[in-house]
C-alpha cells in the first residue's frame, strides 16, 4: 500500500504515459494504482468512522449491547462492563444469562420474557420496559430497557440501551417514605386538633352555656351583666380562632368540602349585617349596606361558607377601623354563556388604616398582619384572610383588593352561584335590608334570639356528663320545653322501650360502653323515627356528613350556638305544630308576662353551688366506675380500657369546668394512659387520682351535703326555680 501511494504521489497527472506507451502498458498499470489508492483511501475512512462511534458509544453512560437476528450477542459498551462490575466484555458476552435473576419480579422467566420482547423489538422496531438485572455478586439491579431496530451490514440488528435505575429507586423510595412520614405527621395534626376541639369546646360549653343563661335574666345587676358579656365576647372569640385554625387544617388537608343548596339572599344579606353590626363598639363608624333589587331572590351554593367570606372580610373593615365609614353593597352580574349561573358581587369598603402595596401581597400569607405596631392590641391570628382566599377559590371566584395607607380599603368579592329560578329580591325587600345602618353606639344593643315558647314540646337531652346537660337545660328553659335527660345510651333506650317519644332526642356523641353512634343506630332499628339531633364538641372536618350518614337529623357543636339551637327548636318542634297550637302558645305567653322586678342584691342566682353539686354526681359516678375497673387488676380487657378512656375523659373536662386544671391535667394524662393501652401504669397511678378527686368533692361541697352528692334523682323544681 505504501509503494502505490508512492507511485501515485509522483505521478503528475498529464497522461503521459499513456500517450508515449504505444501498447498502452502505462496506461493499465496506471488504472489499476489509482483504483488501490481509492480502496485505501475509503477503509480509511470507515475506520476512522469506527472509531468515533465506539468512542462515542463508549462514552455514553448507559450500558449498550447489540444483538443478532439468532439472539448473538454481537458487541457492548464500556459502560456495560462499568455497570455488572466485570473486568472484560468477554465476562458478559460469555455470561449473558447469569447477569438476569430465574424470574423476573413479575413472575416471568427471564429467559421466556427477553425473547418475547426481542421479538417485539424486530417486528415493530423497538421496546421500552423495565428488566431487573444481577451482578454476580447478587445485587439486583434494576434498570430500563430501551430496544432500538437498526440497519447493520444490509439487516436488521438490535441495540440495547441500559439505564441503571438503582439511584432513581432510592430517591422514589426516600420520596415516599417522606410523604408517608408527611401524612403521618398530618394525621397526626388532625388527631391532635380533633382533640384538641373537643377538649377546647367542652369546658367552653359550660362557660359560654351558663353565661347565656345569665345573660337572659332581666334583674342582672349592670356590672354584673357587663361582666358576664365581657365572658361570653372573650369565649366567642377564642372559639373564633379555634374554628380559623380548623379551617385552615381542613383546607390543608383537602378535607374542606362545600355543601350545595338552596339558601336566600335577603337571610344571607340580613346575618351578615346584624352580627357584624355588632363589632362597632363604641367606635364613630357609620354602617351602610346597599343591595341591588334585581339580585336573584334564592341561590344554589354553600350559604355558610358564603357567609364566612362575607363575616371575615367585613369584621376586618371594622377591625381596623378606627372612625369614619364601613359600607357593603351586593350586586349580581349574568355570567355570559351559562343561563343558569349569575356572579354574587359584594363589595366592602372602609375609611380605615389602609395598606401598601407590599402589605396588600402579604396579606394572604398564614398568621400575616400587617402594621404590627399600630395594630399590637387587635385581636386575630392572622388566618382569615388566608381561609378567605382559600374558600374563594375553592368556589372559582376572584378577590381583588384596592388600597392607600390611611385613605381605607376596597375588597371586591366575586363569586358565582347557581340560580335556582328568576326571581329576584325586588324593590321592598332592597329597601327593608337597606335599614341596616348605624352611626350610634345608642342604637347597638346586642342582638339577642326571641326565644319562641313551646310548652306543647318535648325534648330528651342524653349525656353521660351531668355538667352539659345542666347547661342544655338551662339553655333550653325560656322555651317552656318539657325536658328530661338520660346519662347513659342505654337509659336513652329504656325510655323509648318505654314508650316514651320527644320531639327532638339531644344525644351526646362520647359515652361510656355505648356511643351516640350507637345509641341512634340502635333506636333507629328499633323503629324510632323522631328526630336525634348530634350534640357533641368533636366539630372537626366531616363529622357532620358521619352523623347525618348515621341516622341522626341534624348537628349541634358544643359550646351550644344559641343560635343554631333555636334554629333547630323552631324547625323541629314549632313549625310541626298545627298553627292554632302555635299561636294559642304565643298568646298564653303574651298574657302572663310581668315586667320584671330587680332583685335584691342576695337574690342573684348563684351558679357555683348547684355546679359543684352537679360535678359531685358526675364525680361520684367516675369514681365508681374507676374503683370496678381496677378491681380486675391485670386481667383488664379491651373493653374495660375502653371505659376507663371515656371515665377520665369525661371527668377531665367536668373538672376544667369548674376550674380545678391541676386535677383536669392527671386526668389527662390518664386518658392518654388508657388510650396507649399501659395497663400497668392504669393500675399504678390511678388510686392516686381517685383519692385526689375524692378530696376535691369532699371541699366543694359543704360536709352536710357531700354526704348526698351521690344522688342521681333529677331535681327539676330546683332547676326551674334557679333557671327561673
Amino acid at each position: 500500500m505504501g509503494l502505490i501511494k508512492t507511485n501515485l504521489d509522483q505521478c503528475i497527472g498529464c497522461n503521459r504515459c499513456v500517450r508515449e506507451c504505444p501498447m498502452g502498458g502505462a496506461k493499465a498499470e496506471h488504472e489499476k494504482t489509482l483504483e488501490a489508492y481509492n480502496r485505501l483511501i475509503a477503509m480509511e475512512k470507515i475506520h476512522e468512522t469506527d472509531e468515533l462511534l465506539r468512542t462515542l458509544l463508549n462514552a455514553n453512560p448507559f450500558g449498550a449491547n447489540f444483538w443478532s437476528k439468532d439472539m448473538e450477542l454481537i458487541d457492548i459498551n464500556e459502560a456495560t462492563v462499568h455497570l455488572f462490575k466485570l473486568s472484560s466484555k468477554r465476562d458478559y458476552i460469555d455470561n449473558f444469562w447469569d447477569f438476569s435473576p430465574e424470574y423476573q419480579p413479575d413472575g416471568r422467566l427471564s429467559r421466556d420474557a427477553a425473547a418475547l420482547y426481542f421479538q417485539n423489538a424486530f417486528e415493530t422496531g423497538g421496546e421500552h420496559f423495565e428488566w431487573m438485572h444481577r451482578s454476580l455478586d447478587g445485587e439486583n439491579i434494576p434498570c430500563e430497557v430501551t430496544i432500538v431496530r437498526v440497519d447493520y451490514k444490509g439487516d436488521h440488528i438490535l441495540a440495547v440501551f441500559l439505564r441503571d435505575l438503582r439511584e432513581h429507586k432510592r430517591m422514589m423510595a426516600d420520596i415516599e417514605k417522606q410523604k408517608q412520614l408527611a401524612e403521618t405527621a398530618n394525621q397526626a395534626k388532625s388527631s391532635f386538633l380533633s382533640t384538641m376541639s373537643h377538649e377546647i369546646r367542652t369546658p367552653m360549653n359550660a362557660i359560654l352555656g351558663i353565661t347565656e343563661i345569665h345573660l337572659h335574666s332581666d334583674g342582672l345587676d349592670p356590672h354584673v351583666r357587663e361582666g358576664f358579656e365581657k365572658i361570653h365576647t372573650s369565649g366567642d372569640m377564642l372559639l373564633g380562632i379555634i374554628n380559623d385554625i380548623l379551617d385552615l387544617s381542613k383546607i390543608e388537608a383537602g378535607k374542606l368540602e362545600l355543601l350545595i343548596s338552596k339558601y336566600e339572599t335577603a337571610s344571607l344579606i340580613s346575618d351578615t349585617a346584624q352580627l357584624n353590626m355588632m363589632r362597632i363598639g363604641s367606635k364613630p363608624i357609620e354602617f351602610e349596606l346597599y343591595v341591588d333589587e334585581s339580585i336573584p331572590a334564592a341561590l344554589l351554593g354553600d350559604e355558610l361558607r358564603v357567609k364566612q367570606i362575607l363575616n371575615n372580610i367585613l369584621s376586618n373593615a371594622f377591625k381596623y377601623t378606627q372612625q369614619g365609614m364601613v359600607r357593603m353593597s351586593v350586586a349580581s352580574k349574568r355570567i355570559i354563556g351559562l343561563s343558569n349561573k349569575t356572579m354574587l358581587v359584594v363589595r366592602i369598603s372602609d375609611t380605615g388604616q389602609g395598606m401598601t402595596k407590599e402589605e396588600v401581597d402579604k396579606l394572604f400569607d398564614d398568621y400575616s398582619r400587617f402594621n404590627q405596631e399600630s395594630n399590637r392590641s387587635t385581636e386575630g391570628t392572622g388566618l382569615v384572610m388566608s381561609i378567605t382566599r382559600n374558600l374563594i377559590r375553592m368556589m372559582h371566584g376572584e378577590l381583588t383588593i384596592e388600597s392607600r395607607p390611611g385613605k381605607g380599603s376596597i375588597f371586591t368579592v366575586y363569586i358565582p352561584q347557581e340560580m335556582v329560578d328568576s326571581s329576584v329580591l325586588g324593590k321592598e325587600i332592597a329597601e327593608n335590608l337597606h335599614q341596616f345602618r348605624t352611626s350610634s353606639r345608642a342604637q347597638m344593643r346586642r342582638i339577642q334570639i326571641k326565644r319562641e315558647p313551646m310548652p306543647y314540646g318535648s325534648v330528651l337531652i342524653v349525656d353521660d356528663v351531668e355538667s352539659n346537660i345542666f347547661v342544655a337545660r338551662g339553655l333550653m328553659t325560656p322555651y317552656e320545653l318539657s325536658v328530661d335527660s338520660a346519662d347513659s345510651g342505654f337509659s336513652a333506650i329504656d325510655k323509648i322501650k318505654s314508650g316514651k317519644a320527644y320531639d327532638i332526642i339531644f344525644m351526646d356523641h362520647m359515652m361510656p360502653v355505648m356511643d351516640g353512634v350507637e345509641v341512634t343506630r340502635r333506636l333507629r332499628e328499633m323503629g324510632y323515627d323522631r328526630p336525634i339531633v348530634a350534640l357533641t364538641a368533636n366539630a372537626v372536618s366531616g363529622q357532620q356528613d358521619v352523623f347525618l350518614k348515621n341516622g341522626f337529623d341534624d348537628f349541634i357543636s358544643k359550646p351550644i350556638d344559641i343560635r343554631k339551637l333555636d334554629a333547630v327548636l323552631n324547625r323541629l318542634v314549632r313549625d310541626k305544630q298545627p298553627r292554632g297550637v302555635v299561636e294559642e302558645a304565643r298568646s298564653h305567653a303574651i298574657d302572663h308576662k310581668k315586667p320584671p322586678v330587680k332583685p335584691s342584691s342576695n337574690a342573684v342566682p348563684k351558679i357555683n353551688p348547684r355546679f359543684a353539686e352537679v360535678f359531685a354526681r358526675d364525680a361520684n359516678r367516675t369514681m365508681s366506675a374507676l374503683e370496678a375497673i381496677l378491681e380486675k387488676g391485670n386481667s383488664l380487657n379491651e373493653a374495660d380500657v375502653k371505659s376507663y378512656v371515656i371515665y377520665t375523659h369525661g371527668i377531665k373536662s367536668a373538672l376544667a369546668s369548674i376550674g380545678i386544671l391541676d386535677l383536669s391535667a392527671i386526668a389527662l394524662r390518664l386518658e392518654q394512659i388508657g388510650l396507649n393501652n399501659n395497663i400497668e401504669r392504669i393500675i399504678a397511678e390511678t388510686p392516686g387520682f381517685l383519692e385526689l378527686l375524692r378530696d376535691c368533692v369532699i371541699n366543694l361541697l359543704p360536709k352536710d351535703e357531700s354526704s348526698a352528692a351521690s344522688a342521681t334523682d333529677e331535681d327539676t323544681p330546683y332547676f326551674k326555680e334557679r333557671l327561673n
